[in-house]
């Protein structure tokens, strides 16, 4: 456990940076919002790679080599982005390495925490680790390339961590095969022996799954990602300033998916995701319409707080719904599918926002939120159970 929340800290850590470099990045390749945008489409392509391959990689080399040799990748992604800052074509490709990396990682964590006794509780922290590694990383970002340092060399700070926890991940997972299974659960895996990944992609509930997740994912990039731009921008907040909004957004996330999970069992997921949108949206719509800094600042932190959980409550609902054997195949194409969120709503916020402005930001994040309020209705219910 302790390997799986130092490689989902590290994935925060990373992934959190973006937003608060964009500014940067566009100024140094000068380019718009729509250009740099194709940096989450680099990540979306990772994406599709980790979902076409992690499932099979985990069974012919084994869940714990599987998770070493995407460790090694994205410290090769880690090393292509902190080396240079003149071709931007290879920055993308370096986002791509790491998505690859990421979501293979992101995937194989799902399913090992989706085996535990306490799934929600344990996948709530291993998230909540995420959100953690996401808070501090605008931070030292922000501190860096405002005291004139090159935004690539906070990608630096990466590799340092990279090395440690493939070190970490080394002792915990190299002895790992496969997943256990229980007892009567055993039959199931051997039907689904070599056509684990067919049936996952003709499962309802996978994919109902995935695009939930989808739109969970565009919605926390997007305003994870943007929020930054629209604070310079909109609210006319200064680079600090607007690093913290970031941050505190992701603060929200960590201490929801930390401290929540407790009050969703005794709610029951399905009614505490439903809940929790309503408060969302809410929330959002005063971050819109209130021209005021602090109350965008505290609507976005609160939002953070209300949607954190999203994720662990589909990851849980789908360890109920899909039988244990397809678990590593189903959760890299919902991890995979849902992270392509993370690279087709920034993108289309960028676009939106070169031609209209960046205040497209609010109103595309409550038209995702409504959206994933249908979608999570039209997921299969499950029996409830005691955590």
């Amino acid at each position: 456990m302790a390997s799986a929340f130092a490689t989902l800290f590290l994935a925060g850590w990373n992934g959190g940076s973006t937003g608060a470099l964009l500014p940067y990045i566009e100024l140094n390749y000068r380019i718009n919002y729509a250009r740099v945008s194709v940096l989450f489409v680099s990540t979306f392509l990772g994406y599709v790679v980790a979902a076409a391959s992690a499932g099979t990689l985990s069974r012919r080399i084994g869940f714990g080599h599987a998770m070493l040799i995407s460790l090694l990748i994205e410290l090769a992604g880690n090393i292509i982005n902190s080396s240079q800052q003149v071709n931007f074509g290879v920055m993308c490709f370096g986002f791509f390495v790491v998505g690859t990396a990421f979501a293979t990682q992101l995937g194989l964590c799902n399913a090992y925490f989706a085996t535990l006794k306490k799934p929600l509780i344990y996948t709530g922290i291993l998230h909540g680790i995420y959100g953690l590694g996401a808070f501090a990383s605008p931070q030292v970002a922000t501190a860096m390339v405002t005291r004139g340092v090159p935004y690539r060399f906070f990608y630096t700070t990466n590799i340092g961590m990279n090395i440690p926890v493939f070190a970490l991940a080394w002792f915990a997972f190299r002895n790992l095969h496969a997943l256990p299974q229980h007892t009567s659960e055993r039959s199931t895996g051997e039907v689904f022996s070599g056509n684990a990944l067919r049936a996952a992609l003709t499962s309802r509930s996978v994919w109902t799954l995935a695009v939930f997740l989808m739109l969970y994912v565009g919605a926390e990039e997007s305003l994870g990602g943007w929020i930054v731009s629209y604070v310079l921008e909109v609210r006319k907040g200064t680079p600090e300033g607007a690093s913290w909004v970031a941050s505190s957004f992701y603060l929200g996330l960590a201490l929801g998916r930390i401290f929540l999970p407790p009050l969703n069992v005794l709610m029951g997921e399905r009614r505490a995701v439903i809940i929790y949108l309503a408060l969302a949206i809410a929330l959002e719509c005063i971050a819109w319409f209130v021209p005021v800094l602090a109350s965008t600042a505290v609507s976005t932190a609160l939002v953070g707080v209300a949607i954190s959980t999203f994720y662990a409550a589909a990851i849980t609902t789908g360890g109920k719904l899909v039988p244990r054997a397809m678990h590593a195949d189903a959760f890299a194409l919902m991890s995979s599918i849902g992270q392509s969120g993370s690279a087709l709503w920034p993108l289309i916020v960028g676009v939106m926002s070169t031609k209209k402005g960046i205040w497209v930001v609010e109103p595309t994040v409550v038209a995702l939120l409504g959206a994933q309020g249908i979608c999570w209705l039209l997921v299969p219910k499950v029996d409830r159970r005691a955590e």
